[in-house]
């Protein structure tokens, strides 16, 4: 039995601790309690985007102090995934997981709650990143994420990764031991890596058959895909963190998850069926009453690959000025329509892609009961 227990707090820079800070000190937040932290910070969300190292340095630094340890021993404890790129209205900010095991004789509560299990990959070399072996790590990390929550995997309804990408001076180290990388594309390496993790974790969950997927699969074949993975990759990372929610009757949280497949980037639809599955009762918007109950929204946002949607041209495909950064601007703008707050997790700029259908995106809804 565990309880989980879910803060979203706003972010005034990558390095801005104050918000967790207070509630530590308040004893709002347990610092021994959190295994994992998910955060939206404002930088380019490109291969050269330091605000994720510099926003995970600091949270390390910070949890190292209050429990005591070195920057690798958090890492171990805590699972951290920070997301660069707030464009538009996506406000910055982190969600905190916190989780707290209880005795096996705890009693259980009227309906199955939020709970959340967490793991590390082993190390990722770069000559496997965006291939098969980094599939199988995926997977074998979302197995052990999956055990520790506690869940099966029909009750899944979101899977997080947080994957390595290839560096010039990743590139050279694999080249001197005589190995090759699947693209000398920094940026194209985030997506191969992305991809691949969302390959593993489909494997894990038993949304992907296993004699299906071949080396020439990723990035390729778009029949595959999972439809609760969001994956996204930095050069902070050499493995994988994995955190995996679900909702179980192991759990005894005030929070439940509710997860829908986004059928394409201007389906508000999607967000209010995962807010219904999570157990909000609604015609057409939540209530304001309702949505100081939605704790956050978690969404991965693909870009067709055929520079359509619903028919219509865009030119994310061809304006090199803007590129493929608008989308995190539009992801938010179409949530923030349904949730009434533009303080949403928003991944994105990969095309096309198997986290989720062609043409959709997986999405996920917490709210406190």
């Amino acid at each position: 039995m565990h309880r989980v227990v879910v803060h979203k707090i706003p972010m005034a820079a990558p390095n801005d601790i104050s918000g967790l800070r207070s509630l530590v000190e308040s004893g709002e937040i347990v610092a021994a309690n959190i295994v994992g932290l998910m955060g939206k910070t404002e930088g380019n969300g490109e291969v050269n985007d330091f605000t994720r190292a510099f926003a995970e340095s600091t949270f390390k630094r910070y949890l190292g102090e209050q429990l005591g340890c070195t920057d690798d021993e958090v890492a171990e404890q805590v699972c951290m995934v920070m997301s660069g790129g707030t464009t538009g209205l996506l406000s910055p900010h982190v969600s905190v997981f916190e989780r707290e095991d209880l005795p096996d004789d705890t009693p259980p509560v009227d309906s199955k709650r939020l709970a959340i299990g967490v793991a590390h990959s082993v190390e990722i070399l770069p000559e496997e990143i965006g291939r098969i072996e980094q599939v199988y790590k995926i997977e074998e990390a979302t197995r052990v994420a999956l055990k520790h929550a506690g869940l099966d995997p029909a009750d899944v309804h979101f899977v997080q990764v947080k994957n390595p990408s290839l560096t010039v001076d990743r590139i050279n180290e694999a080249r001197a031991r005589g190995k090759t990388v699947v693209t000398d594309n920094l940026a194209l390496s985030m997506n191969r890596s992305n991809d691949a993790a969302a390959l593993g974790v489909g494997l894990a969950l038993g949304e992907i058959e296993r004699d299906r997927l071949t080396p020439e699969s990723i990035s390729k074949d778009f029949s595959l895909y999972s439809t609760v993975t969001s994956s996204s990759a930095g050069i902070e990372k050499v493995r994988a963190d994995v955190l995996v929610f679900g909702n179980s009757d192991k759990a005894v949280s005030d929070f439940r998850i509710g997860s829908s497949v986004l059928e394409d980037m201007l389906d508000a639809d999607g967000y209010r069926r995962a807010l219904r599955v999570a157990g909000l009762e609604f015609e057409f918007n939540p209530s304001d009453e309702q949505r100081k109950q939605i704790v956050n929204v978690y969404q991965k946002i693909k870009v067709p690959g055929s520079g359509y949607l619903r028919g219509r041209r865009f030119t994310m495909m061809d304006d090199s000025a803007v590129g493929r950064k608008a989308c995190y601007a539009i992801g938010s703008a179409v949530a923030a329509t349904v949730t009434g707050d533009p303080m949403v997790y928003v991944s994105g700029g990969g095309v096309d892609g198997h986290q989720g259908p062609p043409g959709g995106s997986p999405v996920a809804a917490i709210v406190r009961l």
